[in-house]
């Protein structure tokens, strides 16, 4: 068997959760991950009020405590890494290099969920065909900028709303017939910088698919991309580690051989 990876999820560090540090490392060795990363949120804004988040300046900091606080009660074969998802920095870009310094930090997501025109794409109302084509043209527009910035190591479930959408009974999401050239464009930043993405699975666990999908990640490995980890993106417990093995699987089927873990923001490759 393949070892399990998860290189995403949060505890009550992010505001979204309220998972004990100790219990989401707990139940991810349970369901059989080996190699895992915390990866709390660092959001420059308040997804609810869209005002400066202050609290994005100790999340490293608290980071950093909890791994201290936890790390002798985890089994010696237990690859505990310390991260972050930065997200929301068209707000505040100034902050970039600020808040991916701190050398503690393993391992950096890079994400978006939140436009300037509309808010966040999880408030949206996508049965309106006309708007949810204007959401994934602010969408695409701003990845590239995140793609841009290379201040993290990997990008973040790339078409993520497509499960926000499909709550509404609505089919929508990135396709290379439709919005191949802009997809393309983002893939070839990310990787001339060095950087990767991951499979997120949490559209797995939802029952939609992975983020993203299996031919934007077949297109990511014919231009060349190598580096993808794997995340859950598990905000409870019960969460811990769910659909990561298929989400190797789908690597697999889309021709790679490894699966990404990172050390002090530097790759090393599991095979799968």
């Amino acid at each position: 068997m393949a070892v399990l990876v998860d290189y995403h999820c949060h505890t009550d560090i992010s505001l979204d959760s309220h998972a004990k540090y100790l219990d989401m490392v707990t139940a991810e060795y349970a369901a059989g991950v080996r190699w895992l990363c915390i990866t709390d949120h660092c959001d420059t804004v308040d997804w609810r009020t869209l005002q400066f988040h202050q609290e994005c300046l100790t999340v490293a900091q608290r980071e950093l405590e909890a791994y201290e606080a936890a790390k002798d009660r985890i089994p010696r074969d237990m690859h505990l890494r310390m991260g972050m998802e930065l997200a929301e920095l068209i707000f505040h870009p100034e902050l970039v290099g600020e808040l991916s310094s701190p050398p503690w930090l393993d391992f950096i997501l890079g994400s978006y969920h939140i436009t300037r025109e509309h808010g966040d794409f999880h408030e949206q109302d996508y049965r309106d065909p006309a708007f949810c084509k204007e959401l994934t043209d602010i969408y695409l527009r701003d990845l590239q900028w995140v793609a841009d910035l290379n201040y993290f190591d990997v990008m973040a479930h790339i078409g993520y709303f497509r499960r926000y959408a499909s709550w509404q009974g609505v089919d929508t999401g990135l396709t290379l017939a439709e919005h191949g050239d802009r997809i393309e464009n983002i893939l070839k930043t990310v990787i001339q910088n060095g950087k990767g993405i991951e499979i997120n699975c949490s559209g797995l666990r939802d029952g939609v698919g992975p983020f993203p999908s299996e031919e934007i990640l077949r297109l990511y490995k014919s231009l060349g991309g190598e580096i993808v980890t794997v995340g859950s993106d598990a905000h409870r417990p019960e969460d811990a580690a769910k659909c990561v093995d298929i989400g190797q699987q789908v690597l697999s089927a889309c021709g790679f051989r490894y699966v990404t873990v990172f050390t002090k923001r530097k790759p090393e490759f599991i095979p799968i």
